[in-house]
Protein backbone atom coordinates (compact mmCIF):
# COMPACT_ATOMS: atom_id res chain seq x y z
CA UNK A 1 0.00 0.00 0.00
CA UNK A 2 1.21 3.49 -0.78
CA UNK A 3 2.59 5.36 2.22
CA UNK A 4 0.59 8.60 2.43
CA UNK A 5 2.13 9.96 5.61
CA UNK A 6 4.38 12.99 5.61
CA UNK A 7 7.74 13.22 7.31
CA UNK A 8 6.10 14.30 10.56
CA UNK A 9 3.63 11.41 10.56
CA UNK A 10 0.64 13.41 9.33
CA UNK A 11 -1.57 12.53 6.42
CA UNK A 12 -0.62 14.44 3.31
CA UNK A 13 -2.97 16.39 1.06
CA UNK A 14 -5.70 14.46 -0.79
CA UNK A 15 -5.28 11.39 1.43
CA UNK A 16 -7.75 12.16 4.21
CA UNK A 17 -9.99 9.50 5.73
CA UNK A 18 -9.25 6.67 3.33
CA UNK A 19 -6.70 4.62 1.49
CA UNK A 20 -6.16 5.06 -2.23
CA UNK A 21 -9.26 4.74 -4.37
CA UNK A 22 -11.93 5.60 -1.78
CA UNK A 23 -15.04 7.25 -3.22
CA UNK A 24 -17.27 9.76 -1.45
CA UNK A 25 -20.95 9.07 -1.14
CA UNK A 26 -23.07 11.71 -2.82
CA UNK A 27 -20.72 12.05 -5.77
CA UNK A 28 -22.50 11.38 -9.03
CA UNK A 29 -20.40 9.87 -11.79
CA UNK A 30 -20.97 10.90 -15.38
CA UNK A 31 -22.63 14.27 -14.80
CA UNK A 32 -22.33 16.62 -17.73
CA UNK A 33 -19.30 18.85 -17.34
CA UNK A 34 -17.90 16.92 -14.36
CA UNK A 35 -14.22 16.16 -14.25
CA UNK A 36 -12.67 13.78 -11.73
CA UNK A 37 -9.10 15.00 -12.07
CA UNK A 38 -9.36 17.76 -9.46
CA UNK A 39 -9.57 20.63 -11.95
CA UNK A 40 -12.21 23.34 -11.74
CA UNK A 41 -15.52 22.32 -13.28
CA UNK A 42 -17.22 24.11 -16.12
CA UNK A 43 -20.86 25.16 -16.12
CA UNK A 44 -22.91 26.01 -19.19
CA UNK A 45 -25.64 28.61 -19.52
CA UNK A 46 -28.80 28.20 -21.59
CA UNK A 47 -26.91 29.16 -24.74
CA UNK A 48 -24.27 26.52 -24.18
CA UNK A 49 -21.58 29.07 -23.34
CA UNK A 50 -19.03 28.16 -20.71
CA UNK A 51 -19.34 30.01 -17.40
CA UNK A 52 -16.63 30.29 -14.75
CA UNK A 53 -17.73 28.39 -11.62
CA UNK A 54 -15.02 29.95 -9.46
CA UNK A 55 -16.33 31.95 -6.51
CA UNK A 56 -14.30 33.40 -3.65
CA UNK A 57 -15.61 34.68 -0.33
CA UNK A 58 -13.37 36.56 2.11
CA UNK A 59 -14.42 37.13 5.74
CA UNK A 60 -12.45 38.60 8.63
CA UNK A 61 -12.77 39.85 12.18
CA UNK A 62 -10.17 42.09 13.74
CA UNK A 63 -9.01 41.68 17.36
CA UNK A 64 -11.13 43.42 19.97
CA UNK A 65 -14.50 42.37 18.56
CA UNK A 66 -16.99 39.87 19.98
CA UNK A 67 -15.77 36.27 20.17
CA UNK A 68 -17.54 33.42 21.95
CA UNK A 69 -16.23 30.02 23.05
CA UNK A 70 -19.09 27.48 23.02
CA UNK A 71 -19.17 24.99 25.89
CA UNK A 72 -20.80 21.52 25.82
CA UNK A 73 -24.46 21.53 26.72
CA UNK A 74 -28.02 20.58 25.86
CA UNK A 75 -29.85 21.48 22.64
CA UNK A 76 -33.51 22.43 22.23
CA UNK A 77 -35.15 20.33 19.51
CA UNK A 78 -37.28 21.78 16.74
CA UNK A 79 -40.69 20.02 16.51
CA UNK A 80 -40.62 20.77 12.78
CA UNK A 81 -37.44 18.72 12.39
CA UNK A 82 -37.52 16.20 15.25
CA UNK A 83 -41.25 15.68 15.67
CA UNK A 84 -42.74 14.88 19.06
CA UNK A 85 -42.13 12.27 21.74
CA UNK A 86 -45.01 10.26 20.30
CA UNK A 87 -43.94 10.70 16.67
CA UNK A 88 -40.17 11.26 16.61
CA UNK A 89 -38.27 12.19 13.47
CA UNK A 90 -34.54 12.39 12.67
CA UNK A 91 -33.90 9.90 15.46
CA UNK A 92 -32.73 6.32 15.86
CA UNK A 93 -34.37 5.09 12.66
CA UNK A 94 -32.49 7.64 10.58
CA UNK A 95 -29.23 6.88 12.40
CA UNK A 96 -29.60 3.16 11.68
CA UNK A 97 -30.41 3.90 8.05
CA UNK A 98 -27.30 6.06 7.65
CA UNK A 99 -25.16 3.39 9.30
CA UNK A 100 -26.46 0.79 6.84
CA UNK A 101 -25.76 3.15 3.93
CA UNK A 102 -22.23 3.73 5.21
CA UNK A 103 -21.55 -0.01 5.21
CA UNK A 104 -21.79 0.15 1.43
CA UNK A 105 -18.86 2.56 1.14
CA UNK A 106 -15.58 1.24 -0.32
CA UNK A 107 -13.16 -0.17 2.22
CA UNK A 108 -11.83 0.97 4.59
CA UNK A 109 -14.65 3.54 4.82
CA UNK A 110 -17.28 0.78 4.89
CA UNK A 111 -16.00 -0.24 8.32
CA UNK A 112 -14.84 3.11 9.70
CA UNK A 113 -17.79 5.41 8.89
CA UNK A 114 -20.51 3.19 10.46
CA UNK A 115 -18.49 3.07 13.67
CA UNK A 116 -17.97 6.84 13.54
CA UNK A 117 -21.74 7.40 13.28
CA UNK A 118 -22.31 5.12 16.26
CA UNK A 119 -19.74 7.12 18.24
CA UNK A 120 -21.06 10.53 17.07
CA UNK A 121 -24.80 10.21 16.35
CA UNK A 122 -25.37 14.01 16.18
CA UNK A 123 -23.55 14.01 12.83
CA UNK A 124 -26.83 12.79 11.30
CA UNK A 125 -29.52 12.40 13.99
CA UNK A 126 -30.72 12.89 17.58
CA UNK A 127 -31.53 9.41 18.93
CA UNK A 128 -34.57 9.16 21.19
CA UNK A 129 -32.41 7.75 24.00
CA UNK A 130 -30.78 11.17 24.34
CA UNK A 131 -34.03 13.18 24.39
CA UNK A 132 -35.94 14.48 27.39
CA UNK A 133 -39.07 16.62 27.70
CA UNK A 134 -38.69 20.32 28.46
CA UNK A 135 -40.61 21.25 31.59
CA UNK A 136 -41.34 24.66 33.10
CA UNK A 137 -38.96 26.62 30.87
CA UNK A 138 -40.42 29.91 29.71
CA UNK A 139 -37.50 30.33 27.30
CA UNK A 140 -38.12 27.07 25.45
CA UNK A 141 -40.34 28.66 22.80
CA UNK A 142 -42.16 26.02 20.76
CA UNK A 143 -39.61 23.34 21.67
CA UNK A 144 -41.05 20.49 23.73
CA UNK A 145 -37.95 18.28 23.84
CA UNK A 146 -34.22 18.71 24.27
CA UNK A 147 -31.21 16.60 23.40
CA UNK A 148 -29.41 16.20 26.71
CA UNK A 149 -26.19 14.50 25.62
CA UNK A 150 -23.52 17.26 25.85
CA UNK A 151 -22.91 18.53 22.33
CA UNK A 152 -21.50 21.41 20.30
CA UNK A 153 -24.93 23.00 19.65
CA UNK A 154 -25.20 24.39 23.15
CA UNK A 155 -26.51 27.70 24.49
CA UNK A 156 -23.63 27.72 26.99
CA UNK A 157 -20.92 30.16 25.91
CA UNK A 158 -18.29 32.47 27.35
CA UNK A 159 -16.81 35.62 25.88
CA UNK A 160 -13.06 35.48 25.35
CA UNK A 161 -11.01 36.99 22.51
CA UNK A 162 -10.24 35.99 18.95
CA UNK A 163 -9.56 37.13 15.40
CA UNK A 164 -9.58 35.39 12.04
CA UNK A 165 -9.51 35.76 8.28
CA UNK A 166 -10.74 33.11 5.87
CA UNK A 167 -10.91 32.88 2.10
CA UNK A 168 -13.30 30.25 0.78
CA UNK A 169 -12.38 29.26 -2.81
CA UNK A 170 -15.29 27.47 -4.49
CA UNK A 171 -14.11 25.83 -7.71
CA UNK A 172 -16.54 22.96 -8.28
CA UNK A 173 -20.30 22.92 -7.71
CA UNK A 174 -20.81 19.36 -6.45
CA UNK A 175 -18.99 16.34 -5.05
CA UNK A 176 -17.21 14.18 -7.62
CA UNK A 177 -15.84 10.62 -7.50
CA UNK A 178 -12.45 10.18 -5.91
CA UNK A 179 -10.78 10.35 -2.55
CA UNK A 180 -12.28 12.73 0.04
CA UNK A 181 -9.35 15.10 -0.47
CA UNK A 182 -9.61 15.02 -4.27
CA UNK A 183 -11.13 18.44 -4.93
CA UNK A 184 -10.24 21.70 -6.62
CA UNK A 185 -11.81 23.71 -3.79
CA UNK A 186 -9.45 25.41 -1.35
CA UNK A 187 -9.39 27.48 1.83
CA UNK A 188 -6.92 29.97 3.30
CA UNK A 189 -7.40 30.41 7.05
CA UNK A 190 -5.70 32.31 9.84
CA UNK A 191 -7.47 31.97 13.21
CA UNK A 192 -6.33 32.72 16.74
CA UNK A 193 -8.41 32.79 19.93
CA UNK A 194 -8.43 31.98 23.65
CA UNK A 195 -10.58 29.68 25.75
CA UNK A 196 -12.26 30.74 29.04
CA UNK A 197 -9.23 29.50 31.00
CA UNK A 198 -6.90 31.79 29.04
CA UNK A 199 -5.25 29.13 26.87
CA UNK A 200 -4.27 30.39 23.42
CA UNK A 201 -5.21 28.54 20.22
CA UNK A 202 -4.18 28.73 16.59
CA UNK A 203 -5.67 26.68 13.76
CA UNK A 204 -3.59 25.43 10.84
CA UNK A 205 -5.97 24.46 8.01
CA UNK A 206 -4.22 21.94 5.78
CA UNK A 207 -6.65 21.08 2.98
CA UNK A 208 -10.30 20.79 1.97
CA UNK A 209 -12.14 17.45 2.02
CA UNK A 210 -15.52 16.04 1.05
CA UNK A 211 -16.73 14.21 4.19
CA UNK A 212 -17.78 10.63 3.31
CA UNK A 213 -20.95 10.82 5.41
CA UNK A 214 -24.10 9.29 3.87
CA UNK A 215 -26.40 12.02 2.61
CA UNK A 216 -23.86 14.84 2.79
CA UNK A 217 -23.44 16.89 -0.40
CA UNK A 218 -20.66 19.39 0.20
CA UNK A 219 -20.13 20.89 -3.24
CA UNK A 220 -16.54 19.74 -3.47
CA UNK A 221 -15.83 20.67 0.15
CA UNK A 222 -16.53 24.41 -0.24
CA UNK A 223 -20.04 25.77 -0.84
CA UNK A 224 -21.05 29.36 -1.54
CA UNK A 225 -24.61 30.65 -1.28
CA UNK A 226 -26.29 27.40 -0.24
CA UNK A 227 -28.47 25.88 2.47
CA UNK A 228 -27.42 23.13 4.84
CA UNK A 229 -28.04 21.58 8.27
CA UNK A 230 -31.61 21.06 9.49
CA UNK A 231 -33.53 18.78 7.14
CA UNK A 232 -31.21 19.30 4.15
CA UNK A 233 -29.23 16.09 4.76
CA UNK A 234 -25.90 17.92 4.73
CA UNK A 235 -24.62 18.72 8.20
CA UNK A 236 -26.16 17.87 11.55
CA UNK A 237 -29.94 18.33 11.95
CA UNK A 238 -29.24 19.65 15.46
CA UNK A 239 -28.24 22.91 13.80
CA UNK A 240 -31.19 24.75 12.26
CA UNK A 241 -31.46 24.86 8.49
CA UNK A 242 -29.46 27.93 7.55
CA UNK A 243 -28.21 29.92 4.60
CA UNK A 244 -24.45 30.00 4.31
CA UNK A 245 -22.62 32.75 2.53
CA UNK A 246 -19.82 30.20 2.44
CA UNK A 247 -18.98 26.93 4.18
CA UNK A 248 -16.11 24.46 4.07
CA UNK A 249 -14.97 21.11 5.38
CA UNK A 250 -11.33 20.20 5.80
CA UNK A 251 -8.58 18.94 8.08
CA UNK A 252 -5.70 20.52 9.92
CA UNK A 253 -3.74 20.95 13.12
CA UNK A 254 -4.58 22.64 16.41
CA UNK A 255 -1.90 24.55 18.31
CA UNK A 256 -2.39 25.26 22.03
CA UNK A 257 -0.18 27.76 23.84
CA UNK A 258 2.28 27.68 20.96
CA UNK A 259 2.63 23.90 20.81
CA UNK A 260 1.13 21.55 18.24
CA UNK A 261 -1.52 19.64 20.20
CA UNK A 262 -2.63 17.30 17.41
CA UNK A 263 0.62 15.34 17.28
CA UNK A 264 -1.34 12.14 16.71
CA UNK A 265 -2.88 13.46 13.48
CA UNK A 266 -5.21 16.01 11.95
CA UNK A 267 -8.71 16.76 13.17
CA UNK A 268 -11.70 17.64 10.99
CA UNK A 269 -12.49 21.37 10.57
CA UNK A 270 -15.85 22.86 9.59
CA UNK A 271 -16.07 26.62 9.05
CA UNK A 272 -19.17 28.44 7.86
CA UNK A 273 -20.22 32.06 7.49
CA UNK A 274 -23.99 32.05 7.79
CA UNK A 275 -27.11 34.00 8.54
CA UNK A 276 -27.12 34.75 12.28
CA UNK A 277 -28.66 31.88 14.24
CA UNK A 278 -28.02 33.03 17.82
CA UNK A 279 -30.50 35.43 19.38
CA UNK A 280 -30.09 38.46 21.62
CA UNK A 281 -29.57 36.21 24.68
CA UNK A 282 -27.17 34.02 22.72
CA UNK A 283 -29.49 31.05 22.50
CA UNK A 284 -29.06 28.92 19.39
CA UNK A 285 -32.28 29.33 17.43
CA UNK A 286 -34.35 26.41 16.19
CA UNK A 287 -35.88 26.27 12.71
CA UNK A 288 -39.21 27.82 13.74
CA UNK A 289 -37.43 30.94 15.08
CA UNK A 290 -35.54 31.84 11.92
CA UNK A 291 -34.75 34.20 10.32
CA UNK A 292 -33.62 36.57 13.06
CA UNK A 293 -33.81 40.30 12.37
CA UNK A 294 -30.75 42.36 13.37
CA UNK A 295 -32.36 43.63 16.58
CA UNK A 296 -32.97 40.02 17.62
CA UNK A 297 -29.26 39.11 17.45
CA UNK A 298 -26.43 39.54 19.93
CA UNK A 299 -24.46 42.06 17.82
CA UNK A 300 -27.08 43.54 15.51
CA UNK A 301 -25.65 41.69 12.49
CA UNK A 302 -27.39 39.37 10.05
CA UNK A 303 -24.34 37.13 9.61
CA UNK A 304 -21.66 35.54 11.77
CA UNK A 305 -18.96 32.88 11.41
CA UNK A 306 -18.70 29.48 13.10
CA UNK A 307 -15.40 27.63 13.43
CA UNK A 308 -15.68 24.01 14.56
CA UNK A 309 -12.96 21.44 15.16
CA UNK A 310 -14.65 18.06 15.49
CA UNK A 311 -13.42 15.06 17.51
CA UNK A 312 -12.69 13.12 14.31
CA UNK A 313 -9.20 11.99 13.33
CA UNK A 314 -8.30 10.61 9.89
CA UNK A 315 -6.30 7.38 9.87
CA UNK A 316 -5.20 4.90 7.17
CA UNK A 317 -8.17 2.77 8.27
CA UNK A 318 -10.65 5.63 7.90
CA UNK A 319 -12.03 8.36 10.20
CA UNK A 320 -12.25 7.58 13.91
CA UNK A 321 -13.70 9.34 16.93
CA UNK A 322 -10.88 11.01 18.86
CA UNK A 323 -11.35 14.05 21.14
CA UNK A 324 -9.68 17.29 20.14
CA UNK A 325 -6.77 17.82 22.57
CA UNK A 326 -7.89 21.17 23.99
CA UNK A 327 -6.60 22.56 27.28
CA UNK A 328 -10.08 23.60 28.47
CA UNK A 329 -10.97 21.76 31.68
CA UNK A 330 -14.71 21.47 32.30
CA UNK A 331 -16.39 21.63 35.75
CA UNK A 332 -16.59 17.81 35.89
CA UNK A 333 -12.82 17.57 35.47
CA UNK A 334 -12.90 16.35 31.89
CA UNK A 335 -11.26 18.17 29.00
CA UNK A 336 -13.54 19.72 26.39
CA UNK A 337 -13.39 17.33 23.40
CA UNK A 338 -14.17 19.82 20.62
CA UNK A 339 -13.75 23.45 19.63
CA UNK A 340 -16.70 25.60 18.62
CA UNK A 341 -15.65 29.20 18.05
CA UNK A 342 -18.03 32.04 17.15
CA UNK A 343 -17.10 35.40 15.64
CA UNK A 344 -20.05 37.79 16.00
CA UNK A 345 -18.68 41.04 14.57
CA UNK A 346 -16.95 39.86 11.41
CA UNK A 347 -16.90 41.64 8.07
CA UNK A 348 -17.81 40.21 4.67
CA UNK A 349 -14.89 41.59 2.70
CA UNK A 350 -15.55 39.94 -0.66
CA UNK A 351 -18.25 37.72 -2.13
CA UNK A 352 -20.47 37.16 -5.17
CA UNK A 353 -23.74 37.86 -3.38
CA UNK A 354 -25.90 40.74 -2.23
CA UNK A 355 -26.41 41.29 1.49
CA UNK A 356 -29.62 40.05 3.04
CA UNK A 357 -31.90 42.90 4.02
CA UNK A 358 -34.75 43.16 6.48
CA UNK A 359 -37.41 45.91 6.36
CA UNK A 360 -35.96 49.21 7.57
CA UNK A 361 -32.40 47.92 7.35
CA UNK A 362 -29.61 49.20 5.16
CA UNK A 363 -27.29 47.01 3.09
CA UNK A 364 -24.62 47.07 5.78
CA UNK A 365 -26.82 45.03 8.09
CA UNK A 366 -27.28 47.83 10.61
CA UNK A 367 -30.55 49.41 11.69
CA UNK A 368 -31.25 52.45 9.53
CA UNK A 369 -33.30 54.52 11.96
CA UNK A 370 -30.51 55.08 14.48
CA UNK A 371 -32.97 55.27 17.35
CA UNK A 372 -32.62 53.61 20.74
CA UNK A 373 -35.30 52.57 23.18
CA UNK A 374 -32.95 53.29 26.07
CA UNK A 375 -32.91 56.33 28.29
CA UNK A 376 -30.52 59.08 27.29
CA UNK A 377 -28.48 58.82 30.49
CA UNK A 378 -28.53 62.54 31.22
CA UNK A 379 -30.17 62.10 34.62
CA UNK A 380 -28.05 62.44 37.75
CA UNK A 381 -26.50 59.08 38.57
CA UNK A 382 -25.19 57.67 41.83
CA UNK A 383 -23.37 54.90 39.97
CA UNK A 384 -22.15 54.77 36.37
CA UNK A 385 -20.98 51.63 34.59
CA UNK A 386 -19.93 50.72 31.05
CA UNK A 387 -21.21 47.38 29.84
CA UNK A 388 -18.87 45.27 27.70
CA UNK A 389 -19.00 41.52 27.14
CA UNK A 390 -15.61 41.09 28.80
CA UNK A 391 -16.68 42.82 32.06
CA UNK A 392 -18.55 45.73 33.60
CA UNK A 393 -16.25 48.76 33.72
CA UNK A 394 -16.62 51.22 36.59
CA UNK A 395 -17.03 54.88 35.58
CA UNK A 396 -18.33 56.71 38.66
CA UNK A 397 -17.99 57.44 41.53
CA UNK A 398 -14.21 57.78 41.60
CA UNK A 399 -13.89 54.82 43.97
CA UNK A 400 -14.89 52.41 41.19
CA UNK A 401 -13.51 54.27 38.16
CA UNK A 402 -11.65 51.98 35.72
CA UNK A 403 -12.27 48.90 37.87
CA UNK A 404 -13.55 45.68 36.25
CA UNK A 405 -16.77 44.38 37.79
CA UNK A 406 -16.35 46.77 40.73
CA UNK A 407 -17.96 46.05 44.09
CA UNK A 408 -20.97 48.34 44.61
CA UNK A 409 -21.16 49.57 48.21
CA UNK A 410 -24.74 50.57 48.99
CA UNK A 411 -26.80 51.46 52.05
CA UNK A 412 -29.98 49.56 52.85
CA UNK A 413 -33.14 51.61 52.35
CA UNK A 414 -31.46 54.19 50.09
CA UNK A 415 -32.74 54.79 46.57
CA UNK A 416 -30.10 54.76 43.84
CA UNK A 417 -29.99 55.78 40.20
CA UNK A 418 -27.55 53.59 38.28
CA UNK A 419 -26.77 54.50 34.67
CA UNK A 420 -24.91 52.11 32.42
CA UNK A 421 -23.70 52.63 28.87
CA UNK A 422 -23.41 49.97 26.18
CA UNK A 423 -19.70 49.94 25.37
CA UNK A 424 -19.40 47.37 22.58
CA UNK A 425 -22.64 47.16 20.60
CA UNK A 426 -23.59 43.70 21.91
CA UNK A 427 -26.82 42.90 23.71
CA UNK A 428 -26.64 43.54 27.48
CA UNK A 429 -28.93 44.22 30.41
CA UNK A 430 -28.57 44.91 34.14
CA UNK A 431 -29.86 42.49 36.77
CA UNK A 432 -29.55 42.16 40.55
CA UNK A 433 -29.71 38.77 42.28
CA UNK A 434 -29.86 37.53 45.86
CA UNK A 435 -27.51 34.97 47.45
CA UNK A 436 -29.44 32.07 45.94
CA UNK A 437 -29.12 33.52 42.44
CA UNK A 438 -32.78 34.53 42.17
CA UNK A 439 -33.30 37.79 40.30
CA UNK A 440 -34.61 40.76 42.28
CA UNK A 441 -34.73 42.98 39.20
CA UNK A 442 -33.77 42.71 35.53
CA UNK A 443 -33.98 45.31 32.78
CA UNK A 444 -34.66 45.05 29.07
CA UNK A 445 -31.80 44.37 26.67
CA UNK A 446 -29.88 47.23 25.06
CA UNK A 447 -27.82 46.46 21.95
CA UNK A 448 -26.79 49.83 20.52
CA UNK A 449 -23.25 50.98 21.24
CA UNK A 450 -23.29 54.24 23.21
CA UNK A 451 -26.90 53.83 24.33
CA UNK A 452 -27.56 54.23 28.05
CA UNK A 453 -30.09 52.81 30.46
CA UNK A 454 -31.07 54.22 33.85
CA UNK A 455 -31.98 51.76 36.60
CA UNK A 456 -33.62 53.13 39.74
CA UNK A 457 -33.89 50.86 42.79
CA UNK A 458 -33.90 50.85 46.58
CA UNK A 459 -31.01 48.92 48.12
CA UNK A 460 -31.92 46.02 50.39
CA UNK A 461 -30.01 43.44 52.40
CA UNK A 462 -31.23 40.75 50.02
CA UNK A 463 -29.06 42.12 47.20
CA UNK A 464 -25.90 40.10 46.64
CA UNK A 465 -24.70 40.48 43.02
CA UNK A 466 -25.31 42.44 39.84
CA UNK A 467 -24.76 40.94 36.41
CA UNK A 468 -25.71 40.85 32.73
CA UNK A 469 -28.11 38.01 31.93
CA UNK A 470 -26.59 37.57 28.47
CA UNK A 471 -22.97 37.39 29.68
CA UNK A 472 -23.29 36.16 33.28
CA UNK A 473 -19.82 34.63 33.51
CA UNK A 474 -17.87 37.75 32.56
CA UNK A 475 -20.18 40.60 33.57
CA UNK A 476 -20.78 39.95 37.26
CA UNK A 477 -19.92 41.97 40.35
CA UNK A 478 -20.58 41.98 44.10
CA UNK A 479 -22.97 44.21 46.03
CA UNK A 480 -22.11 45.05 49.64
CA UNK A 481 -24.96 46.42 51.76
CA UNK A 482 -24.27 48.55 54.83
CA UNK A 483 -26.74 49.53 57.52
Amino acid sequence: MTNMNGADGRWTRRSLLAATGATTLGAVAGRVGAESNGTALEQHDDNGDTADSSRDVVVRQEPGNAFYWILPGERRLSPQVFGTAENPRFGSDLLESRIEQAKGLPEPLGNAVPQLLEDLPPLVAAPESGREPIEDDENAGVAEQKYVEPNIFSDQAEVTSGAFEITYRDRQPYDTPGEPGDTADAVDLAAQFTDPAGNEYELDFDHVVKPPIPGYETGGGVRVGAWHHGQTGTGSPLMAKLYDYAACWGVGDVYVNGERATTDGFRVFHFMTTQTVRDERYRLAIDEELPLAPEETIAGQIHHTHGVVLPIRPTPEGPVYDPVPTAMELPDGRTQPFIHAMWEQEELVEGPFAEWEFPGQGADGESSDGESDSADGTADADVRLIGEASAWQGAAPDAIADAENPTLQLEAGTEYALVWENGDGLQHNFAIADESGADLLATDLVGEEGATQTVTFTASEAMSEYYCQVHPQNMRGTIEIAG
